[in-house]
């Protein structure tokens, strides 16, 4: 018997990116205030940020999806040993290529992106067509541990690189008229987005 306990262990202990404890919670009050019972989550790892907000969130349904083939199948392997098949559906693909008339749940009360962090305006612009009206985004890492602060300090080229995009993207979406946007400094710097009305 798989315990969430246990998925958490073993992802932490392989190294797996799972969301921070405190931000997690936050985004569960988030869903639960919102009533929300749809969401859709790019960047599913191996189910467990998704398996958590099903047990806690009442009647919320959860299209995820996840472009490492390993990671797909743990999650499914997850998602089946706990039980939540039917309100967690998974699709292995990559997120920018994926056929948006697959998913099963749209539209949905909230999107939740987790995955590639260099593409997060992409994955915004592709999905936000299926956020209800009164839906609401939320995106996280937004400080990449602290490094967003002190771009000129960071050693690796690559992270480097990787920082000043979400750098950019945090920008972007700070000065675009058409969204709301509320940044939250828990776990790894959140932001919830929502449109202007």
């Amino acid at each position: 018997m798989v315990s969430l306990e246990d998925i958490e262990l073993k992802a932490l202990e392989n190294d797996v990116p799972i969301m921070d404890p405190e931000g997690l919670d936050f985004m569960i009050d988030q869903l639960k205030e919102h009533h929300a019972t749809s969401l859709l989550e790019i960047g599913t790892a191996v189910g467990y940020s998704a398996s958590m907000m099903v047990t806690q969130v009442d009647h919320l349904c959860i299209d995820s999806i996840e472009r490492d083939h390993n990671r797909f199948l743990e999650a499914k392997k997850n998602v089946e040993a706990l039980g939540l098949e039917e309100s967690i559906h998974l699709f292995e693909a990559d997120a920018l290529e994926f056929n948006n008339d697959d998913l099963t749940f749209a539209p949905y009360d909230c999107l939740f992106i987790d995955a590639a962090k260099a593409q997060y305006q992409k994955f915004f612009e592709k999905y936000i067509g299926l956020v209800k009206e009164d839906g609401f985004v939320i995106v996280d890492n937004l400080d990449f541990h602290g490094m967003i602060y002190d771009i000129p300090h960071i050693k690796n080229r690559n992270t480097r690189a990787l920082v000043r995009k979400i750098k950019r993207f945090k920008d972007w979406i700070f000065n675009n008229d058409a969204y709301e946007v509320t940044y939250y400094g828990v776990g790894d710097g959140i932001c919830i987005i929502t449109r202007k009305d």
